[in-house]
């Protein structure tokens, strides 16, 4: 978020006319100053002076009635300093962008660099504005990555349990579930390490993925990348996928809420391919398939029940 863009949203956010959308960018906002490890300091009255100062130096401020908003807004930053130990005028003059693929919308982003990033449904990715600076990327949810090469500035992905780091390369993470993530390449070299052992670092070359279970990494290599990033194409693979997954799958994709009757049915495994196919479609070849029953409560609200009595 550069400094006109948090002007503008501050401002519909103080008088309570931000959207949904923008209360969530503030939020994201002030969120980061949260995050921060620095040490706490104290500020005094002459240090918010002059930061107050190089602010107004950036932005001309024509009205008083401006000027005293932004004094209550540098008064209100004052007291995060003291709670964070963050320096609010870096915040101020962030030029950090977030793009964000909704639960049944899938992204196609292009970055200045030339790299190419397809962010799944109910995934969000926050990057520097000026990209060409600083390839760092937080990635919250799944993405498919296509890397420029840049041998003097690796391409680093955060996410919520590992750190991945490329030179030029195509690749798919799934980080929906922190602890659980899973990295494909489909060419090139990756390295990943957890952040819990950031000097352990794996290197994954075509058709080879990791996974980590809670901080405990598995490498797989039987499976071809093509069936994780299979959704670039819209196509969904199910591999012995337990019915809770699919279920979360399913709900990023249609924006759709299912439930289960009984909680035992989310462990019944399912394995199969479904390209380009609607939703109503693939649960009745779900339910076919385990011999379920499909209710629609609402046309967003979804049943899923058992036929047998040991699932009733």
């Amino acid at each position: 978020m550069n400094k006109h863009e948090f002007i503008y949203l501050a401002e519909k956010y103080a008088a309570k006319k931000a959207n949904p959308q923008e209360k969530l960018a503030v939020n994201i906002f002030f969120k980061k100053l949260q995050e921060q490890e620095t040490p706490l300091l104290d500020l005094g009255q002459e240090k918010r002076d002059k930061i107050y100062q190089r602010i107004e130096n950036e932005i001309y401020l024509s009205k008083n009635s401006q000027k005293k908003f932004w004094q209550k807004i540098i008064a209100s930053a004052a007291v995060l300093f003291l709670i964070t130990g963050t320096v609010l005028l870096s915040f101020l003059l962030d030029n950090t962008i977030t793009q964000v693929a909704s639960k049944g919308e899938k992204k196609e982003i292009e970055l200045n660099d030339g790299s190419k990033i397809f962010l799944n449904s109910g995934s969000k990715i926050s990057y520097p504005e000026d990209f060409k600076k600083d390839r760092r990327i937080t990635l919250e949810g799944e993405a498919f990555f296509e890397v420029a090469p840049n041998p003097e500035k690796p391409f680093r992905i955060k996410t919520g349990n590992t750190n991945t780091t490329v030179l030029g390369t195509s690749f798919n993470i799934n980080a929906y579930s922190k602890g659980k993530e899973k990295i494909s390449v489909s060419s090139g070299v990756v390295e990943v390490s957890s952040l819990k052992s950031p000097s352990q670092k794996i290197k994954l070359t075509k058709n080879m993925q990791l996974v980590f279970h809670k901080g405990k990494k598995t490498l797989v290599t039987t499976d071809t990348s093509s069936n994780y990033n299979a959704w670039t194409k819209n196509i969904i693979v199910l591999e012995k996928t337990s019915l809770g997954e699919t279920a979360r799958i399913l709900e990023n994709w249609f924006d759709i809420d299912i439930r289960f009757e009984n909680p035992n049915l989310k462990k019944l495994t399912i394995s199969g391919k479904f390209k380009d196919e609607n939703l109503e479609t693939i649960l009745q070849s779900i339910a076919l398939i385990k011999n379920l029953k499909i209710e629609y409560k609402t046309p967003k609200t979804i049943i899923i029940r058992g036929q047998h009595k040991n699932f009733n």
